[in-house]
């Protein structure tokens, strides 16, 4: 069945995102089986809210697909659909929430986003700002960078060298 869902507000890293349209055509499939129901959520959403790097409005295209399971008497919260209560599914809850576990790791404006000047706070996507770069790192974060750079180091390696 196709229907309109309604997608409340999200925030996430305390900034809103908003599903745009606020009621988006997502289709809901439900099955009854001999001892439950299976709910498959699909649809596309368009989500508008600021950029994780410049805050400037940014719009990006989720593709939703979600599964819920709810087995008749179970106890086993993987079996059991946190989105249905006494027989009623709320769609509008699992929306919002399957459009957020959808969404892409960093919402940008566009793919090569400078963001803004660390010392200034100017966008950099309008060009150079005039402050110096940054200072080197903290050397009490040493530690840290060294593990970093071991890691890289190692994933880097291959996986079985000749012998």
């Amino acid at each position: 069945m196709d229907a309109r869902v309604p997608v409340e507000a999200m925030v996430l890293g305390g900034q809103r995102y908003l599903a745009d349209p606020e009621t988006p055509e997502l289709r809901l499939d439900v099955v009854r089986s001999v001892n439950g129901w299976h709910f498959r959520l699909r649809g596309g959403v368009n989500v508008t809210g600021p950029c994780w790097r410049c805050l400037e409005e940014a719009h990006v295209h989720v593709d939703v697909d979600a599964t819920e399971v709810s087995v008749d008497g179970s106890d086993d919260p993987e079996l059991s659909s946190l989105y249905l209560d006494q027989g009623v599914l709320d769609v509008a809850s699992w929306a919002r929430d399957a459009v957020v576990e959808a969404m892409p790791a960093a919402v940008l404006c566009r793919e090569d986003c400078a963001g803004l000047c660390p010392t200034c706070g100017a966008d950099l996507n309008a060009g150079d700002c005039g402050c110096r770069a940054p200072a080197p790192g903290d050397a009490r974060w040493g530690a840290l960078e060294d593990l970093a750079r071991r890691l890289r180091d190692d994933d880097a390696a291959p996986e079985n060298p000749p012998q």
